[in-house]
């Protein structure tokens, strides 16, 4: 038995350690395997530089050369972050080597917007942002609506609903909150984290009630299958998050001494999403009214959602790749590149012969694209929560709060838009607001000559999903021997979808204008139904463009342990 698990790790050690391509990779002509130099040399000189990014004090970096000399290494971090997909492959991983190309892109584009275009387009350096929560009681049967609300929507009107969150408030100018009494115990998160009280979560006795669902009087004159539908939606919903009211303040923000900006170097960079910091994106900013999720939420969600459909959809693919894909795929003849690239159209087909993604029925396709996109939706979800858990006992330091990353129920979505405003991550929302959002703006106003003050929606959105598309298929494109032609499936992919938004807002503002024309109300009951069958068919539908991608790349095959 010894021997047969020694063999087993030295059979592991040696395969991951080898540089033998692993079975259907295909990299860039002329990249090498990984080195650990070469991983860890960006983003160590991007540390490196972030140290010095702030202004004086200490006055002794308030200097040409210093200042020289950091531009320098910022800029060096930022050339090697891009080369990583463009030089180097992961022989042991088709993933690995896919997700190189997204950690070189975004490193590298987070090191020129850190060090160069806030600084000198703008004048910002990230200031510090301290948070304050108070817990707060909640109403009777608030619990119930928790699982349909948006967690952070940061008080913006909805441009589908003509609504707004109408306790929402912006956090960024905190107002005092009446004094909590009671067993009512403050709880503080500033940039350095979140400590989360013990106390309970309210004191009054018809709040308890509200909590434990309903009042014992009640309880009795429910039937039978109303208890069961409580204690099955219950267990299904799990722990109920901790309510509180936020208080946001920047702060001076900025490191006045050498430990203090070795810490805020390091929050900085391993903050994607700018939790802590005025970069924060729309998804962390919450409302004043808000829910923090609690270990035993996120214990909970692991297993009673995450790992359920990471099993189901990871089930399905294999099972698929099996019995329809693995036959062509693992033929000795099979060549993905059979057709030169300069004979590959890049124009959109609905149909493209001698794909093995092709060959499947389409029932099959939609299956196979809808299982890819739940198994990386839960993929991000289980990441995120494991790192939240793990690194709780450093709470209150930064590097333990993790707000929500999904901001939205999947079922509570109802249009292409908030599906990729609330319903997916937004890890990468600070680079497609950089090299995106802001330049689709410009580039609107001066073609249509629109002031400061007109909107310019369309460009921004197009903006940011052609910002998608490119990051997505530069990433493929390492895994598909770096061919632009067949990389662009993701790039149609992305754009397909900002279409999709602008689509359906025309579309809707034209149903509102008619329906106000006919002396209807603007929104019926049934418009949720529509919105949830347009979303899911165009996302999926169009989906179909990216997982033709990673059938050919050999990621489904990997997906499948093949």
């Amino acid at each position: 038995m010894t021997d047969s698990t020694s063999s087993l790790v030295t059979q592991a050690y040696l395969k991951f350690y080898s540089n033998e391509l692993r079975p259907s990779l295909h990299p860039v002509p002329g990249t090498k395997p990984l080195t650990v130099v070469a991983a860890v040399l960006p983003p160590l000189l991007y540390y490196l530089a972030l140290l010095f990014l702030p202004p004086a004090p200490p006055h002794a970096i308030d200097s040409f050369a210093v200042k020289a000399l950091y531009k320098t290494i910022a800029l060096l971090a930022g050339v090697l972050f891009l080369r990583l997909p463009l030089a180097y492959h992961v022989p042991q991983s088709i993933g690995l080597t896919y997700q190189l190309g997204l950690v070189g892109i975004y490193g590298g584009c987070r090191v020129l917007d850190a060090f160069f275009i806030s600084p000198y387009l703008f004048g910002h350096i990230p200031r510090r942002v301290s948070y304050t929560h108070n817990p707060r009681p909640e109403t009777p049967g608030e619990h119930h609506v928790y699982k349909d609300r948006t967690w952070t929507d940061g008080g913006l009107k909805d441009p589908f609903s003509g609504t707004a969150n109408p306790s929402a408030r912006p956090s960024r100018a905190p107002t005092p909150e009446p004094e909590q009494h009671g067993n009512s115990t403050k709880v503080e998160a500033t940039s350095t984290g979140i400590s989360f009280s013990s106390a309970p979560w309210a004191t009054s006795t018809s709040i308890h009630a509200a909590l434990n669902g309903s009042t014992f009087k009640d309880r009795k004159k429910s039937t039978t299958f109303q208890d069961s539908y409580f204690v099955i939606s219950k267990a299904l919903a799990g722990p109920n998050p901790q309510p509180v009211y936020e208080h946001a303040k920047t702060e001076d923000g900025l490191p006045h001494s050498w430990s203090d900006r070795a810490s805020w170097a390091l929050e900085l960079e391993l903050s994607m999403r700018g939790q802590g910091f005025t970069w924060t994106t729309a998804d962390v900013r919450h409302t004043r009214r808000t829910w923090l999720p609690t270990l035993q939420n996120r214990i909970h969600s692991i297993i009673v959602h995450v790992l359920p459909v990471q099993l189901a959809s990871w089930f399905i693919i294999s099972t698929i790749y099996d019995r329809y894909l693995a036959a062509t795929i693992e033929s000795p003849s099979y060549n993905p590149f059979a057709i030169p690239a300069s004979e590959v159209s890049i124009s959109y087909h609905l149909h493209r012969p001698g794909e093995p993604f092709d060959s499947l029925p389409v029932h099959l396709q939609l299956l196979l694209t809808l299982a890819l996109g739940s198994f990386l939706m839960s993929a991000f979800s289980l990441g995120h929560s494991a790192f939240a858990i793990m690194l709780h006992p450093l709470s209150p330091h930064p590097l333990a709060f993790f707000p929500p990353l999904y901001t939205t129920r999947v079922w509570g979505l109802t249009s292409v838009r908030k599906f990729w405003s609330y319903g997916w991550h937004r890890l990468f929302a600070r680079l497609f607001l950089v090299y995106g959002v802001w330049p689709g703006e410009w580039v609107e106003r001066k073609v249509l000559r629109k002031s400061p003050s007109q909107p310019a929606d369309v460009g921004k959105l197009l903006g940011a999903f052609l910002s998608s598309a490119f990051v997505h298929a530069f990433s493929v494109r390492g895994v598909l021997a770096g061919r632009w032609q067949d990389a662009m499936g993701e790039a149609r992919f992305f754009a397909l979808n900002g279409v999709a938004c602008v689509v359906e807002a025309v579309v809707q503002r034209a149903v509102k204008g008619m329906r106000r024309q006919l002396g209807l109300q603007e929104i019926m009951w049934y418009d949720k139904w529509i919105g949830r069958a347009w979303w899911i068919s165009a996302v999926v539908w169009s989906g179909r463009e990216f997982a033709r991608g990673w059938v050919k790349s050999g990621l489904v095959r990997e997906m499948s342990f093949r």
